[in-house]
């Protein structure tokens, strides 16, 4: 797999650690709205590079470029 392909995957599961990680973390902030609304915030944002990425990826597949 070519580095930049290796590089999209990987990202890719970093932010789907993060984004399980801010539910976690939202649950532990329990009774701290600041902190609270600050893994929601994260967590929306993450959700969406989730989806950049992930669009990525598949453009590569799409265009045969995934090797």
């Amino acid at each position: 797999m070519k580095n930049h392909n290796h590089d999209l995957v990987h990202q890719l599961s970093e932010i789907a650690d993060s984004l399980w990680r801010f539910d976690q973390y939202t649950e532990t902030a329990k009774g701290c709205g600041h902190c609270t609304a600050l893994w929601e915030k994260l967590k929306a944002a993450y959700a969406g590079f989730e989806k950049e990425v992930a669009a990525e990826v598949k453009r590569h597949i799409d265009e045969n470029r995934f090797d």
